[in-house]
């Protein structure tokens, strides 16, 4: 596993990760919570449709928010 070496805090703002992902050539960026666990992912769709709406708005507000993954029961044969 690769250490997240670009990444986003939930108050960023659009403008900031418009930056970092014009910056490092990215089109997705993790979203880190205070304790440094992964709280979401804002892609550049997800920036410029809000955008309009105001650049400077915190990430958190559109970002796509990380669950805990589904675990599914199996299936019987």
């Amino acid at each position: 596993m690769s250490s997240i070496e670009v990444a986003l805090v939930p108050s960023d703002t659009l403008l900031r990760a418009l930056r970092v992902m014009e910056r490092y050539d990215v089109c997705l960026l993790p979203v880190m919570g205070e304790a440094g666990g992964l709280v979401g992912l804002i892609s550049r769709e997800h920036v410029l449709s809000a955008w309009r709406v105001d650049p400077l708005l915190p990430v958190s507000l559109v970002m796509a928010a990380c669950g805990k993954p589904r675990v599914s029961a199996p299936v019987p044969p």
